[in-house]
């Protein structure tokens, strides 16, 4: 069985051998949704069971390649999130108690999941008086004329 995307549905062509024309003649037994990812209950009726098999096999590996695609979609805007979040909490966006509980918690996993894969959390930039570039205190070097 050979299983085809066309537009908006995924199709499941068998190939039958015709005699009276001397070649393969392919025959649309099932389509399915696009977007499909689970193995339907309906609409399956002219499939064997090996092609049953296939089409399941089939859709496992494409619900977990869109699940990683997903996560690393996730992986890179988490931060732009995370400011979007920060900005719309700022301006007095109102959240329930239990949201901010799960906020909480899932920054916390997200510090530990850091931390493990190795990414240490930056210093944070103390804000203290301001720098003077004449001055050689500021600059780190040792005063000279001693």
């Amino acid at each position: 069985m050979q299983i085809r995307e066309q537009g908006r549905k995924i199709q499941c062509i068998r190939t039958v051998y015709d005699k009276a024309i001397g070649r393969g003649r392919q025959t649309v037994i099932a389509t399915l949704a696009r977007y499909t990812t689970e193995m339907p209950t309906t609409g399956l009726d002219e499939l064997t069971e090996a092609e049953r098999e296939t089409l399941a096999e089939w859709l496992a590996k494409r619900r977990e390649a869109s699940q990683k695609s997903q996560e690393a979609y996730t992986a890179m805007s988490a931060d732009r999130w995370l400011v979007t979040l920060a900005k719309a909490i700022r301006e007095g966006q109102e959240l329930r108690p239990e949201q901010a509980a799960a906020i909480w918690h899932g920054m916390g996993e997200v510090g530990k999941v850091l931390r493990k894969a190795g990414h240490a959390k930056p210093k944070a930039v103390r804000k203290g008086k301001p720098v003077d570039p004449a001055d050689p205190k500021d600059q780190g070097e040792a005063p000279k004329g001693k």
